[in-house]
């Protein structure tokens, strides 16, 4: 669990040591925060903290929800009408909306970002369009046979991402 001590480190300069030697680095500088969520509840703590960060740095912070459409493994079992798709995919879009009324009422500069889309490539794609310094994500326990097959999506985002990721552990939660 990051504390307010090592985010006061973060805003400092470091001083690192390579190979015996000195070096000193900027300080590390946040505008804009990317907060992807899957709009559970477990996903909240990392909204909560990209927030915190997000009025720590005086930043820009985007919730960002990538609705998935129903896979091939999903269809296996009926492909559901397209009225339901689409009522699915509204209330997805009303719940971000939501939250986003919550978030702003306490971070102003705050904006939701709605799309389709897959999280394990359309996070780092959507943190490289917007010029994003930071995401903020949670990682959460997934059902054992994806995790074995794919991987974690917060593995692919971390392999992926133009910028640093903070990732907040459910266990933390």
């Amino acid at each position: 669990m990051t504390t307010t001590k090592d985010l006061d480190q973060i805003e400092r300069s470091a001083t690192s040591s390579r190979n015996g030697t000195q070096t000193h680095t900027a300080a590390f500088r946040v505008s804009h925060i990317l907060a992807p969520t899957d709009l559970s509840r477990e996903s909240r703590k990392a909204v909560n903290s990209a927030m915190w960060l997000a009025q720590r740095f005086h930043a820009k912070l985007t919730l960002l929800h990538l609705y998935e459409m129903p896979g091939t493994f999903e269809c296996a079992f009926g492909v559901p009408e397209p009225e339901i798709l689409q009522q699915n995919k509204d209330r997805a879009e009303l719940s971000l909306l939501a939250l986003y009324d919550v978030i702003r009422a306490q971070h102003p500069n705050t904006e939701p970002l709605f799309r389709c889309g897959e999280p394990r490539t359309d996070i780092s794609a959507t943190a490289r369009a917007l010029g994003v310094d930071l995401i903020v994500i949670s990682t959460h326990i997934y059902r054992w046979l994806r995790h074995v097959l794919e991987g974690s999506d917060a593995e692919q985002i971390i392999h992926n991402a133009p910028c640093p990721v903070l990732i907040v552990r459910e266990m933390d939660m």
